[in-house]
Protein backbone atom coordinates (compact mmCIF):
# COMPACT_ATOMS: atom_id res chain seq x y z
CA UNK A 1 0.00 0.00 0.00
CA UNK A 2 2.68 2.04 0.50
CA UNK A 3 4.14 2.38 -2.72
CA UNK A 4 0.62 2.54 -4.62
CA UNK A 5 0.23 5.63 -2.40
CA UNK A 6 3.94 7.25 -3.15
CA UNK A 7 2.42 6.61 -7.20
CA UNK A 8 -0.82 7.91 -6.43
CA UNK A 9 0.49 11.12 -4.29
CA UNK A 10 3.55 11.48 -7.21
CA UNK A 11 0.77 11.38 -10.13
CA UNK A 12 -1.37 14.26 -8.48
CA UNK A 13 1.85 16.49 -7.87
CA UNK A 14 2.55 15.80 -11.66
CA UNK A 15 -0.99 17.06 -12.83
CA UNK A 16 -1.27 20.12 -10.61
CA UNK A 17 2.05 21.20 -11.86
CA UNK A 18 0.50 20.28 -15.83
CA UNK A 19 -2.15 22.96 -14.96
CA UNK A 20 -0.48 25.51 -14.09
CA UNK A 21 2.41 25.21 -16.71
CA UNK A 22 0.19 24.18 -19.71
CA UNK A 23 2.40 20.81 -20.21
CA UNK A 24 0.87 17.62 -21.19
CA UNK A 25 0.35 15.61 -17.77
CA UNK A 26 1.85 12.45 -19.54
CA UNK A 27 5.76 13.27 -19.58
CA UNK A 28 5.26 15.00 -16.07
CA UNK A 29 3.71 11.50 -14.61
CA UNK A 30 7.14 9.52 -15.73
CA UNK A 31 9.16 12.19 -14.20
CA UNK A 32 6.83 12.12 -10.77
CA UNK A 33 7.36 8.45 -11.02
CA UNK A 34 10.84 8.34 -11.67
CA UNK A 35 11.31 10.83 -9.03
CA UNK A 36 9.62 9.15 -6.36
CA UNK A 37 10.89 5.95 -7.53
CA UNK A 38 14.79 6.87 -7.41
CA UNK A 39 15.04 7.63 -3.15
CA UNK A 40 12.26 4.57 -2.59
CA UNK A 41 12.90 1.10 -3.21
CA UNK A 42 9.16 0.02 -5.16
CA UNK A 43 7.17 -3.34 -5.09
CA UNK A 44 8.82 -4.04 -8.53
CA UNK A 45 5.40 -6.79 -9.10
CA UNK A 46 2.83 -3.53 -8.14
CA UNK A 47 4.58 -1.83 -10.82
CA UNK A 48 4.15 -4.62 -13.05
CA UNK A 49 0.54 -4.84 -12.21
CA UNK A 50 0.20 -1.34 -12.78
CA UNK A 51 2.00 -1.32 -16.13
CA UNK A 52 -0.32 -4.44 -17.58
CA UNK A 53 -3.82 -2.33 -16.11
CA UNK A 54 -3.07 0.65 -17.24
CA UNK A 55 -2.06 0.31 -21.09
CA UNK A 56 -4.82 -1.81 -21.06
CA UNK A 57 -6.85 1.41 -20.41
CA UNK A 58 -4.79 3.63 -22.16
CA UNK A 59 -5.27 2.24 -25.51
CA UNK A 60 -8.57 1.43 -25.30
CA UNK A 61 -9.45 5.33 -24.51
CA UNK A 62 -7.13 6.16 -27.30
CA UNK A 63 -9.20 3.69 -29.62
CA UNK A 64 -12.60 5.45 -28.81
CA UNK A 65 -11.18 8.76 -30.13
CA UNK A 66 -10.79 7.45 -33.41
CA UNK A 67 -13.58 6.99 -35.40
CA UNK A 68 -12.51 6.57 -39.05
CA UNK A 69 -16.16 8.45 -39.99
CA UNK A 70 -14.42 11.62 -38.39
CA UNK A 71 -12.07 11.14 -41.36
CA UNK A 72 -14.50 12.51 -44.00
CA UNK A 73 -12.85 13.62 -47.08
CA UNK A 74 -9.27 14.00 -45.66
CA UNK A 75 -9.12 9.79 -46.08
CA UNK A 76 -6.60 10.09 -49.16
CA UNK A 77 -4.12 12.92 -47.81
CA UNK A 78 -4.25 11.33 -43.82
CA UNK A 79 -3.34 8.00 -46.06
CA UNK A 80 -0.47 9.58 -48.13
CA UNK A 81 0.76 11.78 -45.00
CA UNK A 82 0.11 8.74 -42.68
CA UNK A 83 2.35 6.34 -44.42
CA UNK A 84 4.93 8.73 -45.75
CA UNK A 85 5.55 9.82 -42.36
CA UNK A 86 5.28 5.85 -40.70
CA UNK A 87 7.84 4.48 -43.59
CA UNK A 88 10.13 7.24 -43.05
CA UNK A 89 10.37 7.40 -39.75
CA UNK A 90 10.52 4.00 -39.04
CA UNK A 91 13.49 4.02 -41.35
CA UNK A 92 15.65 6.45 -39.59
CA UNK A 93 14.76 4.51 -35.98
CA UNK A 94 15.56 0.83 -37.54
CA UNK A 95 19.04 2.71 -39.34
CA UNK A 96 19.75 4.71 -35.97
CA UNK A 97 19.44 1.45 -33.92
CA UNK A 98 21.48 -0.14 -35.86
CA UNK A 99 24.29 2.71 -35.59
CA UNK A 100 24.27 2.20 -32.11
CA UNK A 101 25.08 -1.20 -32.24
CA UNK A 102 21.36 -2.90 -31.47
CA UNK A 103 20.71 -6.44 -32.88
CA UNK A 104 18.31 -6.16 -35.93
CA UNK A 105 14.41 -7.13 -33.54
CA UNK A 106 16.11 -4.20 -31.47
CA UNK A 107 16.32 -2.28 -34.15
CA UNK A 108 13.33 -2.80 -35.75
CA UNK A 109 11.56 -1.90 -32.42
CA UNK A 110 12.93 1.01 -32.07
CA UNK A 111 12.27 2.06 -35.21
CA UNK A 112 8.24 0.98 -34.70
CA UNK A 113 8.42 3.27 -31.77
CA UNK A 114 9.05 6.50 -33.64
CA UNK A 115 6.46 5.64 -35.94
CA UNK A 116 3.52 7.04 -33.93
CA UNK A 117 2.32 10.39 -32.64
CA UNK A 118 0.43 10.45 -29.19
CA UNK A 119 -3.41 10.35 -29.94
CA UNK A 120 -3.96 11.71 -26.24
CA UNK A 121 -1.20 14.59 -26.75
CA UNK A 122 -2.62 15.82 -30.40
CA UNK A 123 -6.71 15.34 -29.54
CA UNK A 124 -6.14 17.17 -26.68
CA UNK A 125 -4.55 20.22 -28.70
CA UNK A 126 -6.66 19.98 -31.66
CA UNK A 127 -9.74 19.53 -29.12
CA UNK A 128 -8.45 22.74 -27.09
CA UNK A 129 -8.07 25.10 -30.47
CA UNK A 130 -11.60 23.58 -31.49
CA UNK A 131 -10.12 22.47 -34.64
CA UNK A 132 -10.88 18.54 -34.22
CA UNK A 133 -13.19 19.04 -36.86
CA UNK A 134 -11.54 21.35 -39.75
CA UNK A 135 -9.76 19.79 -42.24
CA UNK A 136 -6.61 19.95 -40.58
CA UNK A 137 -7.88 17.97 -37.37
CA UNK A 138 -9.90 15.66 -39.88
CA UNK A 139 -6.34 14.71 -41.76
CA UNK A 140 -4.40 14.54 -38.44
CA UNK A 141 -6.92 11.81 -36.73
CA UNK A 142 -6.72 10.24 -39.97
CA UNK A 143 -2.85 9.67 -39.51
CA UNK A 144 -3.30 9.14 -35.86
CA UNK A 145 -5.51 5.92 -36.42
CA UNK A 146 -3.62 4.70 -39.80
CA UNK A 147 -0.52 5.10 -37.45
CA UNK A 148 -1.73 2.88 -33.81
CA UNK A 149 -3.10 0.42 -36.64
CA UNK A 150 -0.26 -0.16 -38.17
CA UNK A 151 1.93 -0.61 -35.15
CA UNK A 152 -1.10 -2.87 -33.99
CA UNK A 153 -0.37 -5.00 -36.80
CA UNK A 154 3.24 -5.09 -37.19
CA UNK A 155 3.75 -5.80 -33.34
CA UNK A 156 2.70 -9.14 -33.86
CA UNK A 157 4.87 -9.56 -37.13
CA UNK A 158 8.20 -8.07 -35.23
CA UNK A 159 7.72 -10.37 -32.02
CA UNK A 160 7.16 -13.84 -34.22
CA UNK A 161 10.07 -13.50 -36.29
CA UNK A 162 12.26 -15.01 -34.33
CA UNK A 163 9.82 -17.87 -34.86
CA UNK A 164 9.67 -17.89 -38.46
CA UNK A 165 7.40 -16.78 -41.65
CA UNK A 166 4.60 -19.56 -40.72
CA UNK A 167 4.52 -18.17 -37.02
CA UNK A 168 4.23 -14.67 -38.49
CA UNK A 169 1.55 -15.38 -41.17
CA UNK A 170 -0.47 -16.37 -38.38
CA UNK A 171 -0.49 -13.76 -36.28
CA UNK A 172 -1.00 -11.23 -39.68
CA UNK A 173 -4.05 -13.85 -40.06
CA UNK A 174 -5.27 -13.46 -36.35
CA UNK A 175 -4.79 -9.92 -36.31
CA UNK A 176 -6.96 -9.51 -39.72
CA UNK A 177 -9.70 -11.44 -38.42
CA UNK A 178 -9.60 -9.24 -35.47
CA UNK A 179 -9.53 -6.19 -37.02
CA UNK A 180 -12.57 -7.83 -38.90
CA UNK A 181 -14.30 -8.09 -35.73
CA UNK A 182 -13.88 -4.39 -34.42
CA UNK A 183 -15.26 -2.98 -37.75
CA UNK A 184 -18.42 -5.90 -37.59
CA UNK A 185 -19.21 -4.23 -33.71
CA UNK A 186 -18.29 -0.56 -35.02
CA UNK A 187 -20.75 -0.82 -37.46
CA UNK A 188 -23.90 -2.76 -35.90
CA UNK A 189 -23.59 -4.68 -32.82
CA UNK A 190 -21.96 -1.42 -30.19
CA UNK A 191 -24.53 0.61 -31.99
CA UNK A 192 -27.77 -1.41 -31.21
CA UNK A 193 -26.76 -2.59 -27.80
CA UNK A 194 -25.63 0.41 -26.45
CA UNK A 195 -28.70 2.82 -27.69
CA UNK A 196 -30.76 0.68 -25.67
CA UNK A 197 -28.94 0.98 -22.40
CA UNK A 198 -28.51 5.09 -22.96
CA UNK A 199 -30.66 5.46 -19.62
CA UNK A 200 -29.01 3.42 -17.33
CA UNK A 201 -25.40 4.24 -16.92
CA UNK A 202 -24.69 1.46 -14.65
CA UNK A 203 -25.55 -1.33 -17.15
CA UNK A 204 -23.61 1.08 -19.73
CA UNK A 205 -20.38 1.48 -18.21
CA UNK A 206 -20.35 -2.57 -17.13
CA UNK A 207 -21.34 -3.22 -21.35
CA UNK A 208 -18.71 -1.28 -22.49
CA UNK A 209 -16.02 -3.03 -19.53
CA UNK A 210 -17.36 -6.25 -21.07
CA UNK A 211 -16.90 -5.75 -24.26
CA UNK A 212 -13.05 -4.43 -23.67
CA UNK A 213 -12.27 -7.60 -21.74
CA UNK A 214 -14.08 -9.56 -24.70
CA UNK A 215 -11.57 -8.41 -26.88
CA UNK A 216 -8.51 -8.56 -24.90
CA UNK A 217 -10.09 -12.61 -23.92
CA UNK A 218 -10.30 -12.94 -27.46
CA UNK A 219 -6.82 -11.60 -28.23
CA UNK A 220 -5.26 -13.82 -25.91
CA UNK A 221 -7.01 -16.66 -27.33
CA UNK A 222 -5.51 -15.87 -30.33
CA UNK A 223 -1.98 -15.31 -28.78
CA UNK A 224 -1.56 -11.88 -29.61
CA UNK A 225 -0.34 -9.12 -27.31
CA UNK A 226 -3.20 -7.73 -24.83
CA UNK A 227 -2.75 -4.22 -26.55
CA UNK A 228 -4.38 -4.94 -29.76
CA UNK A 229 -7.53 -6.33 -28.28
CA UNK A 230 -7.78 -3.26 -26.10
CA UNK A 231 -7.20 -0.79 -29.02
CA UNK A 232 -9.36 -2.30 -31.29
CA UNK A 233 -12.16 -2.52 -28.49
CA UNK A 234 -11.74 1.11 -28.07
CA UNK A 235 -12.52 1.95 -32.11
CA UNK A 236 -15.35 -0.44 -32.05
CA UNK A 237 -16.89 1.79 -29.97
CA UNK A 238 -15.54 5.35 -31.48
CA UNK A 239 -18.72 5.79 -33.75
CA UNK A 240 -21.30 8.56 -33.04
CA UNK A 241 -23.15 8.79 -30.91
CA UNK A 242 -22.35 5.80 -29.00
CA UNK A 243 -18.20 7.08 -28.28
CA UNK A 244 -20.18 10.28 -27.20
CA UNK A 245 -22.20 7.82 -24.60
CA UNK A 246 -19.44 5.99 -23.31
CA UNK A 247 -16.98 9.18 -22.77
CA UNK A 248 -18.50 10.56 -19.73
CA UNK A 249 -18.64 7.25 -18.33
CA UNK A 250 -14.99 6.15 -18.89
CA UNK A 251 -12.96 9.51 -18.52
CA UNK A 252 -12.82 9.28 -14.93
CA UNK A 253 -11.44 5.64 -15.37
CA UNK A 254 -9.07 6.34 -18.00
CA UNK A 255 -7.79 9.44 -16.19
CA UNK A 256 -7.06 7.25 -12.64
CA UNK A 257 -5.77 4.51 -14.70
CA UNK A 258 -3.29 6.67 -17.33
CA UNK A 259 -2.14 8.60 -14.31
CA UNK A 260 -1.32 5.51 -12.56
CA UNK A 261 0.41 3.41 -16.22
CA UNK A 262 2.90 7.07 -16.79
CA UNK A 263 3.66 7.07 -13.05
CA UNK A 264 4.48 3.48 -12.34
CA UNK A 265 6.48 3.87 -15.95
CA UNK A 266 8.48 6.14 -14.44
CA UNK A 267 8.78 4.72 -10.97
CA UNK A 268 10.31 1.66 -13.41
CA UNK A 269 13.10 3.33 -15.47
CA UNK A 270 16.76 3.23 -13.86
CA UNK A 271 18.77 6.38 -13.92
CA UNK A 272 19.71 7.39 -17.32
CA UNK A 273 23.54 7.66 -18.43
CA UNK A 274 25.23 9.18 -20.87
CA UNK A 275 24.45 5.62 -23.15
CA UNK A 276 20.17 6.54 -22.61
CA UNK A 277 20.10 10.41 -22.66
CA UNK A 278 22.56 11.00 -25.93
CA UNK A 279 21.02 8.79 -28.10
CA UNK A 280 17.07 10.30 -26.65
CA UNK A 281 18.20 13.98 -27.53
CA UNK A 282 19.28 12.78 -30.97
CA UNK A 283 16.32 11.11 -31.89
CA UNK A 284 14.21 13.57 -30.08
CA UNK A 285 15.93 16.36 -32.55
CA UNK A 286 15.10 14.11 -35.88
CA UNK A 287 11.74 14.13 -34.82
CA UNK A 288 11.62 17.47 -34.41
CA UNK A 289 13.46 18.24 -37.40
CA UNK A 290 11.97 15.96 -39.77
CA UNK A 291 8.74 15.35 -39.42
CA UNK A 292 7.12 19.03 -39.74
CA UNK A 293 8.44 19.62 -43.55
CA UNK A 294 7.22 16.24 -44.43
CA UNK A 295 3.48 16.75 -43.36
CA UNK A 296 3.47 19.90 -44.27
CA UNK A 297 4.89 19.12 -48.10
CA UNK A 298 2.77 16.31 -48.44
CA UNK A 299 -0.80 18.10 -47.06
CA UNK A 300 0.17 21.19 -48.98
CA UNK A 301 -0.56 18.81 -52.05
CA UNK A 302 -3.81 17.72 -50.15
CA UNK A 303 -4.91 21.52 -50.59
CA UNK A 304 -4.20 22.52 -47.07
CA UNK A 305 -2.34 26.35 -46.39
CA UNK A 306 1.12 26.56 -45.46
CA UNK A 307 0.24 27.31 -41.99
CA UNK A 308 -2.22 24.48 -41.01
CA UNK A 309 -0.48 22.34 -42.77
CA UNK A 310 3.31 22.94 -40.84
CA UNK A 311 1.25 23.18 -37.64
CA UNK A 312 0.09 19.52 -38.50
CA UNK A 313 3.52 18.59 -38.78
CA UNK A 314 4.60 20.46 -35.38
CA UNK A 315 1.68 18.85 -33.56
CA UNK A 316 2.41 15.48 -35.04
CA UNK A 317 6.09 15.44 -34.04
CA UNK A 318 6.34 13.69 -31.08
CA UNK A 319 6.44 9.93 -30.13
CA UNK A 320 3.68 8.42 -28.73
CA UNK A 321 1.89 6.26 -25.68
CA UNK A 322 2.10 3.40 -28.49
CA UNK A 323 5.67 3.68 -28.44
CA UNK A 324 6.18 2.67 -24.59
CA UNK A 325 3.87 0.01 -25.60
CA UNK A 326 5.89 -1.37 -28.37
CA UNK A 327 9.31 -1.06 -25.74
CA UNK A 328 7.54 -2.67 -23.19
CA UNK A 329 6.59 -5.37 -25.45
CA UNK A 330 10.09 -5.63 -26.22
CA UNK A 331 11.19 -6.10 -22.98
CA UNK A 332 8.27 -8.82 -22.05
CA UNK A 333 9.47 -10.95 -24.78
CA UNK A 334 13.50 -10.34 -24.53
CA UNK A 335 14.09 -8.73 -27.13
CA UNK A 336 15.11 -5.20 -26.18
CA UNK A 337 17.14 -4.40 -23.30
CA UNK A 338 16.00 -1.98 -20.47
CA UNK A 339 18.80 -0.21 -21.36
CA UNK A 340 16.99 0.54 -25.03
CA UNK A 341 13.89 0.74 -23.40
CA UNK A 342 14.78 3.70 -21.51
CA UNK A 343 15.83 5.54 -24.79
CA UNK A 344 12.36 5.37 -26.03
CA UNK A 345 10.91 6.12 -22.86
CA UNK A 346 12.90 9.33 -22.69
CA UNK A 347 12.44 10.33 -26.68
CA UNK A 348 8.35 9.95 -25.24
CA UNK A 349 9.05 12.49 -22.15
CA UNK A 350 11.33 14.67 -24.04
CA UNK A 351 8.69 15.23 -27.27
CA UNK A 352 5.45 15.02 -25.74
CA UNK A 353 7.01 17.64 -23.06
CA UNK A 354 8.38 20.13 -26.07
CA UNK A 355 5.19 19.94 -28.19
CA UNK A 356 2.88 22.81 -26.50
CA UNK A 357 5.57 25.19 -26.76
CA UNK A 358 6.45 24.35 -30.69
CA UNK A 359 2.91 24.38 -31.86
CA UNK A 360 1.99 27.49 -30.42
CA UNK A 361 0.96 30.73 -33.59
CA UNK A 362 4.04 32.52 -32.79
CA UNK A 363 6.50 29.56 -34.01
CA UNK A 364 4.07 28.40 -36.61
CA UNK A 365 3.98 32.10 -37.91
CA UNK A 366 7.60 32.32 -37.04
CA UNK A 367 8.39 29.29 -39.64
CA UNK A 368 5.91 30.29 -41.91
CA UNK A 369 7.98 32.98 -43.40
CA UNK A 370 11.02 30.41 -43.93
CA UNK A 371 8.58 28.67 -47.03
CA UNK A 372 9.48 29.41 -50.59
CA UNK A 373 6.84 30.35 -52.15
CA UNK A 374 7.10 30.31 -56.34
CA UNK A 375 5.01 32.60 -57.45
CA UNK A 376 6.58 36.65 -58.46
CA UNK A 377 6.27 40.05 -57.40
CA UNK A 378 2.35 41.67 -56.82
CA UNK A 379 1.83 45.33 -59.20
CA UNK A 380 4.53 47.58 -58.99
CA UNK A 381 2.17 50.54 -58.91
CA UNK A 382 0.65 51.41 -55.79
CA UNK A 383 -2.73 51.47 -55.60
CA UNK A 384 -5.32 54.21 -54.53
CA UNK A 385 -9.24 54.07 -53.83
CA UNK A 386 -9.07 50.37 -53.57
CA UNK A 387 -9.92 47.60 -51.00
CA UNK A 388 -7.21 45.54 -48.78
CA UNK A 389 -8.18 42.57 -47.31
CA UNK A 390 -5.89 41.65 -44.85
CA UNK A 391 -5.47 37.76 -43.84
CA UNK A 392 -7.36 35.16 -46.39
CA UNK A 393 -8.29 32.23 -43.88
CA UNK A 394 -11.54 30.57 -44.12
CA UNK A 395 -13.45 34.10 -43.46
CA UNK A 396 -11.15 36.22 -45.22
CA UNK A 397 -11.92 33.68 -48.47
CA UNK A 398 -15.80 34.18 -47.84
CA UNK A 399 -14.76 38.25 -47.89
CA UNK A 400 -13.20 38.22 -51.03
CA UNK A 401 -16.19 36.31 -52.85
CA UNK A 402 -18.55 38.97 -51.60
CA UNK A 403 -15.77 42.36 -52.23
CA UNK A 404 -14.82 40.46 -55.99
CA UNK A 405 -18.51 41.60 -57.31
CA UNK A 406 -17.98 45.61 -56.14
CA UNK A 407 -16.50 48.21 -58.62
CA UNK A 408 -13.48 48.63 -56.75
CA UNK A 409 -9.58 47.76 -57.01
CA UNK A 410 -9.12 44.39 -54.62
CA UNK A 411 -5.80 43.80 -53.06
CA UNK A 412 -4.87 40.97 -50.04
CA UNK A 413 -2.06 41.05 -47.97
CA UNK A 414 -1.44 37.34 -46.90
CA UNK A 415 1.34 35.79 -44.99
CA UNK A 416 0.69 32.35 -46.12
CA UNK A 417 3.11 31.19 -49.08
CA UNK A 418 0.68 28.29 -50.21
CA UNK A 419 -2.66 30.32 -50.29
CA UNK A 420 -0.93 33.87 -52.02
CA UNK A 421 -0.32 31.16 -54.84
CA UNK A 422 -3.69 30.14 -55.14
CA UNK A 423 -5.01 33.51 -55.24
CA UNK A 424 -2.71 35.17 -57.57
CA UNK A 425 -3.60 31.69 -60.12
CA UNK A 426 -7.24 33.49 -59.55
CA UNK A 427 -6.20 36.67 -60.70
CA UNK A 428 -6.04 38.50 -57.63
CA UNK A 429 -3.43 40.96 -56.40
CA UNK A 430 -1.94 39.84 -53.75
CA UNK A 431 1.47 40.62 -51.31
CA UNK A 432 3.12 38.33 -49.44
CA UNK A 433 3.88 39.38 -45.94
CA UNK A 434 3.32 40.45 -42.36
CA UNK A 435 1.13 43.36 -41.80
CA UNK A 436 3.68 44.53 -38.77
CA UNK A 437 6.08 44.97 -41.40
CA UNK A 438 5.81 49.01 -42.83
CA UNK A 439 7.20 48.10 -46.34
CA UNK A 440 4.03 45.75 -46.81
CA UNK A 441 1.78 48.23 -45.41
CA UNK A 442 3.34 50.84 -47.84
CA UNK A 443 3.19 48.66 -50.93
CA UNK A 444 -0.08 47.95 -50.42
CA UNK A 445 -1.10 50.83 -50.32
CA UNK A 446 -3.05 51.01 -47.03
CA UNK A 447 -2.45 54.54 -46.30
CA UNK A 448 -5.01 55.55 -49.02
CA UNK A 449 -7.20 52.62 -49.54
CA UNK A 450 -10.72 53.03 -49.36
CA UNK A 451 -11.32 50.40 -47.03
CA UNK A 452 -9.25 47.81 -45.10
CA UNK A 453 -10.40 44.70 -43.48
CA UNK A 454 -8.33 42.54 -41.14
CA UNK A 455 -9.12 39.16 -40.30
CA UNK A 456 -5.74 38.62 -38.48
CA UNK A 457 -6.04 36.36 -35.47
CA UNK A 458 -3.45 38.23 -33.22
CA UNK A 459 -4.86 42.47 -32.50
CA UNK A 460 -1.79 43.88 -31.37
CA UNK A 461 0.05 43.16 -34.63
CA UNK A 462 -2.56 45.97 -36.17
CA UNK A 463 -0.46 48.57 -34.33
CA UNK A 464 1.89 49.79 -37.51
CA UNK A 465 -1.45 49.26 -39.67
CA UNK A 466 -3.83 51.67 -37.16
CA UNK A 467 -0.99 53.88 -36.73
CA UNK A 468 -0.76 54.35 -41.15
CA UNK A 469 -4.43 54.47 -41.23
CA UNK A 470 -5.02 57.16 -38.74
CA UNK A 471 -8.28 58.23 -37.46
CA UNK A 472 -11.65 58.71 -39.62
CA UNK A 473 -10.90 55.82 -42.45
CA UNK A 474 -12.76 53.29 -42.66
CA UNK A 475 -10.77 50.39 -41.14
CA UNK A 476 -12.38 46.77 -39.89
CA UNK A 477 -10.71 44.18 -37.59
CA UNK A 478 -12.27 40.86 -36.65
CA UNK A 479 -11.52 40.64 -32.61
CA UNK A 480 -12.09 38.01 -30.22
CA UNK A 481 -12.36 39.43 -26.27
CA UNK A 482 -14.23 42.89 -25.48
CA UNK A 483 -10.60 43.90 -24.39
CA UNK A 484 -9.20 43.29 -27.85
CA UNK A 485 -12.28 45.25 -29.18
CA UNK A 486 -11.95 48.38 -26.95
CA UNK A 487 -8.28 48.69 -28.02
CA UNK A 488 -9.22 48.60 -31.69
CA UNK A 489 -11.87 51.12 -31.25
CA UNK A 490 -9.37 53.11 -28.84
CA UNK A 491 -7.47 53.82 -32.07
CA UNK A 492 -10.03 55.14 -34.24
CA UNK A 493 -10.89 51.73 -36.07
CA UNK A 494 -14.08 49.37 -36.20
CA UNK A 495 -13.68 46.24 -34.28
CA UNK A 496 -15.64 43.42 -35.73
CA UNK A 497 -16.85 40.43 -32.59
CA UNK A 498 -15.99 37.15 -34.33
CA UNK A 499 -19.56 36.00 -33.51
CA UNK A 500 -22.92 35.36 -36.27
CA UNK A 501 -24.29 38.91 -35.34
CA UNK A 502 -21.08 40.76 -35.60
CA UNK A 503 -20.76 39.30 -39.36
CA UNK A 504 -24.66 40.71 -39.84
CA UNK A 505 -23.78 43.53 -38.91
CA UNK A 506 -20.93 43.57 -40.83
CA UNK A 507 -23.22 43.14 -44.05
CA UNK A 508 -25.61 45.69 -43.29
CA UNK A 509 -23.03 47.91 -43.24
CA UNK A 510 -21.17 46.96 -46.21
CA UNK A 511 -24.70 46.61 -48.93
CA UNK A 512 -25.01 49.93 -47.53
CA UNK A 513 -22.32 51.44 -48.40
CA UNK A 514 -22.27 53.97 -51.96
CA UNK A 515 -20.29 52.26 -54.05
CA UNK A 516 -21.39 54.51 -56.83
CA UNK A 517 -18.27 56.88 -56.25
CA UNK A 518 -15.96 54.19 -57.02
CA UNK A 519 -13.32 54.63 -59.43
Amino acid sequence: MTALTVLLLAAALAFGFSRLTGIHPIPLFILAGFAAGLPLDLDSTLLGDALILGVSILVFAAGVELNPARVGRQRRAALVVGSVQFALLGIIGVGVGLLLGLELEASLYLGLALTASSTLVVVRILQKRSQLFEPLGRMITGVLLLQDLLIILLIPIVVRIPDGAWAVGEGVVATLALVALTFVTLQWIAPFVLRRLASDEESLLLLVLTILFAFMGLTHWLDLPLISGAFLAGVALSAFPVNAMIRGQLTSISNFFNALFFTALGAFLPFPGASELVPALLLTGLLIVVTPPIVALLAERFGLSARPALNAGLVLAQTSEFSLVVGLQAVAVGQMTDSTFSVIVWVTVLSMALTPFITTHRIIDALVRFHPTRSGKAKAQVPVGHVVVVGCGKTGMELLEILMGTPRELLVIEVDPATVDRLREAGIDTIRGDISNPLVLRDAGVRDAHLVISTVRSTKDHAELLSLRGEGKATMIRTFEESETRWVEDRGAIAVPYSEAAAEEFMKWFTAEDWSSAR
